[in-house]
């Protein structure tokens, strides 16, 4: 799982885009991608997104290959293809810190990328 983020600002005058919707799908299917707001937990519904006060968005996905179809009232339709969002973390790697001091994090084990 890993975290995407991002702003969307209007071209012309520099401001950020508040409100704005955000469709996250799977490319290139277009089908909406199951997303969620932390790491693999909590869904966001539907794959919809909205921009904060700030112009920004963020979600978390799994690895793969995504669209972005940003939309909204007086916003010409974008689509931005072919994202690809890779979590570079091996799968084994372990997320607790030692007990004892001087001992290696990953606790001697072997952390292998496939």
């Amino acid at each position: 799982m890993q975290q995407y983020r991002d702003s969307l600002a209007n071209t012309a005058s520099g401001l950020p885009l508040v409100g704005a919707t955000v469709q996250v799908n799977l490319y290139p299917a277009g089908t909406p991608a199951t997303i969620y707001s932390d790491n693999g937990v909590t869904p966001i519904s539907g794959g919809t997104l909205t921009t904060d006060a700030n112009g920004r968005f963020s979600f978390y996905a799994p690895n793969g290959h995504y669209q972005l179809v940003i939309s909204g009232s007086g916003i010409t339709t974008q689509t931005i293809n072919d994202i690809i969002i890779l979590d570079m973390l091996p799968a084994d790697l372990s997320t607790s810190l030692p007990g004892t001091p001087g001992q290696p994090w990953n606790n001697g084990g072997v952390i292998s990328v496939s």
